[in-house]
């Protein structure tokens, strides 16, 4: 595999970006992450009853569904809402805010004839998540990560790979140093799944709630939201700066020799999450922004994927899935279908993948079962398993 592009005439002046906009400033934003969750606590209270209405009536709908039929590759999706709008769940301010996402049915991959597409799209299989779930809202930011980073003391790495030029990760990098000046809304990157699991963990144990990262088939249902198109928005690529963050004209001009789309999207590089329009479940920056990491080993084909929404996890766990992809690449890469690979070079730090960054989603299920859970403020008996 390539490593990427090569002989771009702007590299030299790329670690030094001049921006011309205004950078929100951090403590401001915090300050309103801070007064919006005083606000959803106050209106949306505890939400055990929501949770508890959401689950009996996924339930009820999935009861009076067919069988599930794994040869239905042309059928359209089927989703089993149990709310008309998006159930919102956050617990703390400090916390990624989650969008519950119903239980449903879709098929995952690409067809043959769908433009841009990879052998890895493929075979075109049929899965049912007969399971309500929790995911982020936005990928996990900066802030969010610093949070976690600064009441454990975790070491995050200082090195990875980035959209600076080399076929060795960049030292001196990690998610406080990127190469980009970023704002604490904006996604942490320079991630691994060695980081990524380190801080679902820490959510997990902070909230009492089980977290944790978004299989790949989670992934793209969530991504697609009802969408059998080749993007959660439709057909046109060319729509794309509407609707993610993506190599578009101010980063062609950044990185000349990049291919990119004909349009601006308002960004040369990363994004504040949440500045493009959300997806049909309520979701933002499902496609550009950065890559996230998912819970699967990476594989080459759809082979042996689980058709219940369970992570793949035969094949070569060295390497584990990405979906979303960054800001650096054109529409083709925000299709619902296309995965990537993320590459062990060392044994605790992994490389990004050539040209890029990596961000990661927080996923939620709901419980099966009550267990005793950690003790907080107020009394909550939720607990969830790692899979449906």
């Amino acid at each position: 595999m390539s490593r990427g592009w090569t002989g771009i005439s702007a590299l030299a002046t790329i670690a030094a970006f001049a921006f011309t906009a205004a950078r929100a400033d951090d403590a401001s934003i915090w300050k309103a992450r801070q007064a919006r969750f005083s606000a959803y606590a106050a209106k949306q209270g505890h939400p055990d009853a929501r949770i508890a209405r959401v689950k009996a009536q996924t339930a009820a709908l999935i009861a009076k569904a067919a069988p599930f039929d794994p040869a239905a590759i042309d059928k359209p999706p089927v989703i089993w809402r149990a709310s008309a709008q998006p159930v919102a769940l956050w617990d703390g301010a400090d916390f990624p805010e989650m969008i519950v996402v119903p239980a449903g049915e879709y098929t995952m991959g690409s067809p043959d004839t769908e433009a841009g597409r990879a052998a890895n799209e493929s075979p075109r299989h049929r899965v049912r998540i007969g399971y309500s779930f929790a995911v982020g809202k936005y990928p996990v930011t900066k802030g969010e990560f610093a949070r976690f980073v600064a009441d454990t003391g975790f070491h995050p790495g200082d090195s990875c790979f980035n959209f600076e030029p080399g076929d060795q990760p960049r030292p001196g990098r990690d998610f406080q140093k990127t190469g980009i000046d970023q704002t604490l809304d904006e996604p942490a990157v320079c991630m691994n799944e060695v980081n990524a699991q380190a801080y679902v963990n820490w959510l997990s144990r902070k909230t009492g709630h089980s977290y944790r990262l978004l299989s790949e088939s989670e992934y793209e249902y969530a991504a697609r939201a009802g969408a059998m198109t080749p993007f959660w928005w439709g057909d046109d690529a060319n729509a794309a700066c509407a609707y993610a963050n993506g190599a578009d004209l101010a980063t062609k001009a950044l990185m000349p020799t990049r291919p990119a789309a004909s349009c601006r999207d308002g960004f040369a590089t990363f994004a504040p999450v949440g500045s493009f329009k959300p997806n049909a479940f309520g979701l933002y920056d499902m496609a550009g922004n950065a890559w996230s990491i998912v819970a699967d080993c990476w594989n080459p084909t759809y082979e042996r994927a689980p058709a219940d929404g369970a992570p793949n996890l035969s094949g070569p766990c060295a390497r584990r899935g990405l979906r979303g992809g960054p800001w650096l690449q054109n529409a083709t890469t925000f299709r619902s279908a296309p995965a990537r690979q993320l590459r062990r070079r060392r044994p605790l730090y992994r490389p990004r993948l050539p040209g890029s960054v990596d961000a990661l989603e927080a996923g939620r299920l709901f419980p099966k079962q009550a267990l005793s859970p950690i003790p907080r403020k107020p009394p909550d008996t939720r607990q969830f398993p790692p899979y449906g």
